[in-house]
């Protein structure tokens, strides 16, 4: 029995914790004069990956993501970046954080992954339930590449929309979250 119960325990994948090697955010959003984006490539983000023994992944839980507010930064200047701080309360509310629990995977083409995470994402003083949609690559060197894009409003989130010169430009609700990662073992 002791036998059985030993070779069983081979064909169960172990999880592995894997952490940020590089993380890369970029909010993109809209006014009535230009479009704008918040870029950031200082976020850090763990998971615990299921990988079997050729490299396949067979599960993937726990994802855990959380970046400052203070590292966005725009190229329309600091006037925006403040501007956004405010919007979001940074003071209040330092960090974007996103946790998910056991996501669902179906392999696609290329040795890509489409993925699935449920979870909560908070940003200022709101919290919401989401469903976050990345596409995963395993890499040769067994360090995981996730793409994903998020569509969200920031009223869902308790940010009032970015008005100045007394109203004459005043952002759009809508945003669009892009996120590009890689995660190693830990």
């Amino acid at each position: 029995m002791l036998s059985v119960f030993h070779v069983m325990s081979f064909r169960v994948p172990a999880q592995t914790t894997y952490g940020s090697q590089t993380v890369n955010t970029v909010i993109e959003g809209t006014s009535n004069i230009h479009d704008w984006e918040l870029i950031s490539s200082r976020g850090s983000c763990t998971m615990l990956l299921n990988l079997d023994a050729t490299g396949k992944l067979t599960g993937i839980g726990n994802v855990q993501y959380v970046i400052q507010v203070n590292t966005l930064k725009s190229k329309h200047g600091s006037q925006l970046d403040n501007n956004a701080y405010k919007a979001m309360n940074a003071e209040d509310h330092p960090v974007i954080r996103f946790s998910g629990t056991n996501g669902s995977l179906k392999p696609a083409a290329n040795g890509m992954y489409a993925v699935t995470v449920p979870g909560k994402l908070s940003i200022s003083s709101g919290t919401r339930d989401v469903v976050l949609t990345a596409m995963v690559k395993v890499n040769a060197d067994r360090s995981v590449t996730i793409d994903g894009v998020q569509q969200l409003k920031t009223t869902d989130y308790n940010i009032k929309a970015i008005s100045i010169m007394l109203g004459a430009i005043k952002t759009s609700p809508d945003v669009t979250v892009k996120y590009n990662m890689n995660v190693r073992p830990q």
